[in-house]
């Protein structure tokens, strides 16, 4: 369990630190001069980061759980 605790820890930690990638990504796409701005999507687009944490803990708490049924 404990294995498990922790490598779901490196891989939160990996994911956050990658979180400012996907960020200027989505800044890139939607900002101005970007092949989204002012559209309907790129307005989803901004919602990414969100979704890429959302998405992140979502796996970590899934990984964990996983192991204490099996």
């Amino acid at each position: 369990m404990v294995n498990r605790l922790i490598q779901a820890m490196i891989a939160l930690v990996i994911g956050l630190a990658l979180l400012p990638v996907v960020a200027d990504f989505a800044g890139d796409l939607t900002g101005v001069g970007g092949a989204l701005e002012d559209t309907t999507t790129g307005a989803l687009v901004d919602l990414l980061p969100v979704l890429y944490v959302i998405i992140l803990v979502a796996g970590a708490v899934g990984f964990i759980a996983t192991n204490r049924r099996g």
